[in-house]
């Protein structure tokens, strides 16, 4: 029987090998169920220029890849590292093309507005993620959690509305716009009759958890983002932001001369909690491998699914097979980063399903055992949703 099993074990690795170009596109062409969001463009950059030279250019280009690295790392502090200064002075080494698109755009020299040109640049991924480890710099990865964005005023004459951001084009461009630069996958209720049902203005403001939750469910968001803001009488606005997210809830508080500053602070806040929380930091290299038992996987297609989405994983460094048995895998995965950015990046995307098990295997939920999570004698249990 031990023998028939590791001939099993054998057979789909040497086959895994022999199909792994077309994993390649199979895993392309899947659909990827789950409510996180594939950021694209992360390492892509637009901005303006009022010539097409090499000086001008160059500037460009040091802004963009300042921009890109924030984006790509979540830490707006990166700037100051020396590593990245250095890179920032040399920034054409990290671009791997460049186009020039016209428009109706002008920029500000001189006191004048002056006709400009964007021009767009394509940085190297390999490059830019070579530059964070070398920097200690975290990398949070194109799969992020969506934010749903709850707005509500309080005005001295209206009194309290919520804000609906299609129906304020310098509130969507300001939040939208800042959304993008950081990477941040933005939800914006539609605001139609359902969602006037399910929720009032006094709901938001009194942060009514209930009420928030039922009208969230249709958006399926990762977090609810909720702003409360107003303008006092001096003119300065004020504001007070919850961010739900799981079982957590942070406040963060803002103001400024604009509301559209109030917004552009709390995306950038919300971007430095999550960033904190999914950002795989290489400099905490597991020093152990985790084991993981995911079924069911009986078909070798499914073999073959489970295998390459764990692989495409950022967190996940490197995958060993270590049996196979009925309908169920077991795999090693060394990791850079630790169990819990593991789980979290499971979470975002929902293909595999936690199952909490009794050393007895019925499924109760139970206090963990002596043995370290995700060792050999108490694995990591998933199951595949495909």
């Amino acid at each position: 029987m031990a023998g028939s099993m590791n001939n099993r074990v054998e057979g789909v690795v040497k086959l895994q090998r022999l199909v792994w170009w077309f994993i390649g596109v199979w895993v392309c062409m899947a659909s990827i169920p789950g409510h996180a969001e594939m950021v694209t463009n992360l390492y892509q950059q637009s901005e303006l220029v009022v010539g097409q030279g090499v000086e001008e250019r160059r500037q460009a280009t040091a802004k963009a890849l300042a921009s890109v690295l924030v984006r790509v790392s979540g830490q707006p502090q990166a700037l100051n590292y020396p590593e990245v200064k250095a890179a920032l002075a040399n920034p054409d080494s990290y671009m791997e093309a460049f186009r020039y698109e016209s428009g109706n755009e002008t920029l500000e020299r001189d006191g004048e507005q002056v006709p400009a040109t964007t021009v767009v640049l394509n940085f190297s991924q390999i490059s830019v993620e070579n530059l964070l480890r070398q920097s200690g710099l975290p990398l949070w990865p194109a799969n992020r959690p969506s934010v749903l964005v709850w707005l509500v005023t309080d005005d001295l004459n209206a009194g309290r509305q919520m804000v609906s951001l299609q129906d304020n084009p310098e509130l969507a461009d300001a939040i939208k716009g800042e959304a993008r630069e950081r990477g941040l996958p933005l939800v914006v209720p539609l605001m139609d009759l359902e969602d006037q049902v399910s929720l009032n203005a006094n709901d938001l403001w009194n942060l009514d958890q209930s009420a928030i939750a039922s009208a969230s469910t249709r958006y399926k968001p990762d977090a609810v983002l909720i702003g409360r803001y107003s303008q006092t009488s001096s003119g300065r606005w004020i504001s007070a932001w919850t961010l739900l997210h799981k079982s957590n809830r942070q406040v963060f508080d803002s103001e400024g001369d604009t509301d559209t500053v109030l917004l552009r602070e709390a995306v950038n806040s919300t971007s430095d909690y999550l960033a904190d929380i999914y950002g795989i930091n290489h400099r905490n290299v597991a020093s152990d491998a985790v084991v993981m038992d995911i079924e069911p996987v009986g078909e070798f297609s499914d073999y073959v699914k489970v295998l390459s989405y764990l692989e495409g994983l950022a967190v996940v460094r490197e995958l060993n097979l270590l049996a196979l048995e009925g309908n169920q895998v077991r795999v090693n995965l060394f990791m850079d980063g630790d169990i819990s950015q593991l789980k979290g990046a499971l979470d975002l995307d929902r293909r595999l399903i936690p199952v909490m098990t009794t050393s007895s295997g019925g499924n109760v939920n139970m206090p963990e055992t002596l043995a370290p999570q995700g060792s050999e004698q108490n694995p990591l249990r998933y199951s595949w949703s495909g």
